[in-house]
C-alpha cells in the first residue's frame, strides 16, 4: 500500500512539474485575479509535437548510450508507463480548448550503481544544448525547458538502479491540431553507425 502511496506521489509530483514547466498554458494570477494567457502554436500539431518529442529523445539516446523505454529495466518492480496523452492546457475549456501532448519513459540501459552519474550526464547534455535548467532542480527532480517551449523532467524515484524516468511535454497547440496517426515507439535506443 505504501508503495503505491509513494508512486503516486513522484508521479504527482513529475505532472505538477510538468505544468510549472510547461510552454503555452494558461494560468491565474493571484495578484491580477485573471487569467494569463501565455502562447498558443497556432502551427503546431499532436502529430508534430510528438515527433519532437521523440527526436528529442532519440538524439539524447544517440549522444549519452542510454535508452528510453515504456517497460523499466529488470530491478524495477515499476508499473510500465503508458502511451502518449493529450492534456488540456487550462482549466477553462478542457474539451476544446488547447492541448499538449505528454509522453514518458523509463531511463535504461544504465549500467548498475551509476544512476547518479547517468542522470547528472543527461543533464549536463541537455543544457550543453541551450536547455534551460530549473532553477528548483534537486536531486531526485530535474527539469529542463528548450528553446522550442519543450519541456523534460528526469525524476529519481530513490529507489537505486532503474528508478530514473523522463517525463516530456510539448507547447500547447490549438484544439484543431489534435489527431496523431504514428504511434509512441516503446522504445527509444542509440542508432548504430
Amino acid at each position: 500500500m505504501m508503495k503505491r502511496f509513494l508512486r503516486k506521489g513522484l508521479a504527482a509530483s513529475a505532472i505538477i512539474a510538468i505544468a510549472v514547466m510547461s510552454a503555452g498554458c494558461s494560468h491565474k494570477t493571484e495578484d491580477a485575479n485573471k487569467n494569463e494567457e501565455k502562447p498558443v502554436s497556432q502551427t503546431l500539431t499532436e502529430e508534430a509535437a510528438q515527433q519532437q518529442i521523440v527526436s528529442y529523445l532519440q538524439k539524447t539516446a544517440d549522444e549519452t548510450g542510454v535508452g528510453f523505454s515504456l517497460t523499466p529495466d529488470q530491478g524495477n518492480n515499476g508499473s510500465p508507463f503508458g502511451t502518449a496523452l493529450r492534456a488540456p492546457c487550462s482549466d477553462g475549456d478542457k474539451e476544446h480548448g488547447p492541448h499538449q501532448v505528454q509522453m514518458r519513459y523509463w531511463v535504461v540501459g544504465i549500467p548498475a550503481g551509476q544512476l547518479t552519474r547517468y542522470r547528472t550526464v543527461l543533464q549536463d547534455t541537455w543544457t550543453s544544448w541551450g536547455w534551460k535548467l530549473d532553477p528548483e532542480a534537486t536531486p531526485k527532480l530535474t527539469g529542463v525547458g528548450t528553446p522550442d517551449h519543450y519541456s523534460f523532467i528526469l525524476q529519481d524515484a530513490g529507489k537505486g538502479d532503474g528508478w530514473l524516468s523522463v517525463t516530456a511535454a510539448s507547447p500547447c497547440f490549438p484544439f484543431e491540431g489534435l489527431g496523431s496517426t504514428t504511434p509512441q515507439p516503446s522504445e527509444i535506443h542509440r542508432r548504430t553507425s
